[in-house]
C-alpha cells in the first residue's frame, strides 16, 4: 500500500505526497506528460485591418474590419428617473466615491537602461471594478495564482518586474503577463466595465486586454499609442497617462524600440508600479458591489489505486467556482493539469488522475470564487419576455419572445416585424461542472442570444444577431457579438447594453 502524506506547504497549496515502496526511479506517465498548459485567452486588442509594422508586414486583421456600431444607452425615463442612470447603475458597480485622485507611477527600463517614470491617473469613479482589481494587484492586496503551480501569492505586488511583452509602434504597448508571452494572467478573470466617456480617443489611454470572449481580462493591460475607436466598449478603459508622456511617445519610434513579431528585441520592464493619491484610502477595494472574485486554497483528500495506476483527490465543489489542479513529481517542476468549473455546490467531488506510476505524486489546488456574480433567470424564454438592446445613440431594439422559439421585434425608430427565430441559451450551464485542460480562465456565465428578423431592423439593417450577454445585474448587462446586415458586406460588431423585462 502507498503511504499518503497530505500537508499544506506554500500559501494556498495542498501538496499530496504519495510514496510507494517501489524503485526510486521516477517515471512520468504518458498521461501526465500530455497534461500541458494550453494558450491563455488574455491576448489583448486586435490591430485594425491594413495597419502595418515598421517593416511593412501586415498585422493580424480584426475579426470585424469595419468599426463597431455605436453603443448606446437609451434616454427613456422610468418613474421620473432617466433610464440612462438606471442602466449605468447596473453596468457599473457602486463604491465609495474616490474623486479620481488615484495615480499609478510606472518606473520602467529597457534592458539595463532606466527610462524613468510615467504617471497614469486612474478613474475609479467610472471604472471602479477595473481600478480596484488593478490597484489590488499592484499593491499586493489582491491574492493571485501562479497557474502552473497552483500557488497562491499573497502580499506580493503583481506587476513589479513584469515585461511589456507586446509593442506595435502605431497601436499599443501591452504588459501584465507573468510569463512574458501574453498567454497568462492572475488565475482569474473580471467582468468587463464600460462608460460612455471612457474612450480610446488618442494616445496615452490605459485599457484592459482580454481574449475573444467577453469578460476574459484579468491583469494584462495596454496603453494606446494612437486613437483606436474600434476598441471602444470592447476593452475597458480605466485611466490615462498624464505625466512622463515623452516615455510613451518614444515607444512609437521603431529606431529606439525595435521589435520582432510585436515583441521588443530588448526587454522593456516595469521595475515597479506604485499606487498613490489622496483618495486611495477611501476607495474600498473589497466592496462586494465590485463583484470581484476571491482566491483561496482547496482542501483535498487523496487516495491511490496502485493496481489501476490512478490517483484520486476528493474535494467540495463550490457554487460558481473554479478549482485549478496542478501536478508534480518532485515539487520542483509543475504542470498545470485541469480546471474544474463548478456551477453548483456539491460535496465529495472526486477527480482521478490516470496513468500515475511514479513513486511520488503531488497535487496542488487553488480555488477561485465567483459567487458574487449575478445569475440570469433559469427560464429566459417565457411568452412576453422582452430583451431590449440599446446603443449609445439612444436607439433601442426590443425582442419579444412568444415562448415558442420566435416572437416579434420593434425598434425605437418606428420599425417592427416578426422574429423568424429566437434562441436563448446559457453557454456555461446552470448546474453541474465542466472539466477542461485549458489553463486560461473564462468562467463567467454568458448567455447566447440568436435571433432572425423577417425584415431589416433598425438603422443598421440587421437581419440576424448572434451575441453573448454578460449579466452585470439580474436583469441587465452587456452584449458582445455580431449582426448580419441586409445587402451589406457581411457581419458587423454588436456592442450594446441590454435589459430584460418583466
Amino acid at each position: 500500500m502507498a503511504a499518503i502524506r497530505s500537508r499544506r506547504s506554500l500559501s494556498g497549496r495542498i501538496a499530496l505526497d504519495c510514496v510507494q515502496p517501489r524503485p526510486s526511479q521516477l517515471q512520468r506517465s504518458g498521461a501526465a506528460a500530455a497534461l500541458l498548459p494550453q494558450p491563455a485567452v488574455e491576448s489583448g486588442p486586435d490591430s485594425p485591418a491594413g495597419w502595418r509594422t515598421e517593416s511593412g508586414s501586415r498585422l493580424p486583421a480584426v475579426r470585424n474590419p469595419s468599426p463597431p456600431h455605436p453603443v448606446l444607452i437609451s434616454d427613456r425615463v422610468h418613474g421620473g428617473i432617466p433610464f440612462v442612470k438606471l442602466l449605468l447603475f447596473s453596468l457599473l458597480a457602486t463604491v465609495a466615491p474616490a474623486k479620481g485622485q488615484i495615480y499609478a507611477d510606472f518606473t520602467v527600463s529597457q534592458g539595463t537602461t532606466s527610462l524613468g517614470t510615467f504617471r497614469a491617473r486612474l478613474d475609479p469613479d467610472k471604472a471602479p471594478r477595473t481600478c480596484a482589481n488593478f490597484i489590488g494587484l499592484a499593491t499586493g492586496q489582491r491574492p493571485w495564482i501562479k497557474v502552473i503551480t497552483g500557488q497562491i501569492m499573497e502580499n506580493r505586488p503583481y506587476f513589479d518586474g513584469l515585461k511589456f511583452h507586446r509593442l506595435i509602434h502605431n497601436f499599443v504597448i501591452q504588459g501584465g503577463s507573468p510569463n512574458g508571452l501574453g498567454t497568462d494572467g492572475p488565475g482569474y478573470v473580471i467582468q468587463d466595465e464600460y462608460h460612455g466617456t471612457l474612450r480610446h480617443s488618442g494616445r496615452y489611454m490605459l485599457s484592459m486586454a482580454k481574449g475573444s470572449l467577453p469578460c476574459t481580462g484579468g491583469s494584462q493591460f495596454f496603453i494606446t499609442l494612437e486613437a483606436a475607436a474600434f476598441l471602444d466598449d470592447k476593452h475597458s478603459v480605466f485611466g490615462e497617462v498624464i505625466d512622463g508622456k515623452a516615455i510613451i511617445d518614444n515607444f512609437t519610434n521603431p529606431a529606439l524600440f525595435p521589435t520582432s513579431s510585436e515583441k521588443p528585441l530588448t526587454p522593456i520592464t516595469m521595475d515597479s508600479v506604485v499606487i498613490s493619491g489622496p483618495d486611495l484610502a477611501a476607495f474600498d477595494l473589497q466592496s462586494p458591489a465590485l463583484m470581484l472574485p476571491s482566491v483561496s486554497g482547496t482542501s483535498l483528500t487523496p487516495s491511490r489505486n496502485s493496481a489501476a495506476s490512478t490517483f484520486t483527490v476528493t474535494f467540495n465543489r463550490g457554487f460558481q467556482t473554479e478549482h485549478l489542479l496542478s501536478t508534480s513529481l518532485n515539487l520542483e517542476s509543475w504542470t498545470f493539469s485541469q480546471r474544474v468549473r463548478s456551477r453548483d455546490a456539491a460535496s465529495g467531488f472526486a477527480f482521478t488522475f490516470p496513468g500515475v506510476t511514479s513513486q511520488r505524486f503531488f497535487v496542488s489546488s487553488a480555488r477561485v470564487d465567483y459567487g458574487l456574480l449575478p445569475n440570469p433567470a433559469a427560464n429566459l424564454l417565457p411568452a412576453g419576455k422582452q430583451f431590449a438592446l440599446s446603443d449609445r445613440s439612444g436607439n433601442t431594439l426590443t425582442l419579444v419572445s412568444n415562448g415558442a422559439g420566435s416572437g416579434t421585434w420593434n425598434h425605437s425608430n418606428g420599425g417592427s416585424g416578426s422574429l423568424t427565430s429566437l434562441a436563448i441559451t446559457d453557454s456555461t450551464g446552470t448546474t453541474g461542472f465542466v472539466v477542461e485542460s485549458a489553463s486560461n480562465a473564462h468562467f463567467f456565465p454568458l448567455t447566447r442570444i440568436v435571433a432572425g428578423f423577417n425584415a431589416p431592423a433598425g438603422p443598421g439593417n440587421w437581419t440576424a444577431i448572434n451575441v453573448l450577454a454578460s449579466f452585470h445585474a439580474p436583469s441587465s448587462g452587456w452584449v458582445e457579438g455580431s449582426a448580419q446586415i441586409s445587402g451589406g458586406p457581411g457581419a458587423t460588431s454588436v456592442l450594446q447594453a441590454f435589459t430584460i423585462t418583466p
